[in-house]
């Protein structure tokens, strides 16, 4: 992955220290600075504690937004409309987005 961002003069920085534990995956492109928080959803509260999480590291960062990656082994359409939802808390925005895991197919 990291060279294929260097076709792009991409900087790629895992786990970088915030001063508030470590933020995932930052990623410096075109002047910008993208932050990506990496978590398994297991429930609701993991989920609003995540978001929480996410807000801490993006205020410590100085940027206004944020990526939460969610990885669960499947989820439906009723489930992404719920959970993907933009969180914002002060000057910070979070833009959850699930990675389906399992098979999109059903057996």
């Amino acid at each position: 992955m990291v060279s294929f961002f260097r076709n792009y003069e991409a900087q790629v920085f895992p786990e970088f220290p915030t001063g508030n534990g470590q933020i995932d995956l930052l990623i410096r492109y075109a002047g910008q600075l993208f932050g990506l928080e990496l978590k398994s959803f297991a429930d609701k509260h993991q989920y609003g504690k995540a978001l929480t999480q996410a807000v801490k590291y993006g205020k410590r960062l100085g940027v206004s937004e944020i990526w939460l990656v969610l990885f669960i082994e499947t989820v439906d359409e009723t489930n992404r409309q719920r959970f993907e939802v933009d969180y914002t808390s002060g000057h910070v925005t979070v833009h959850p987005q699930f990675v389906q895991t399992g098979s999109v197919l059903s057996s």
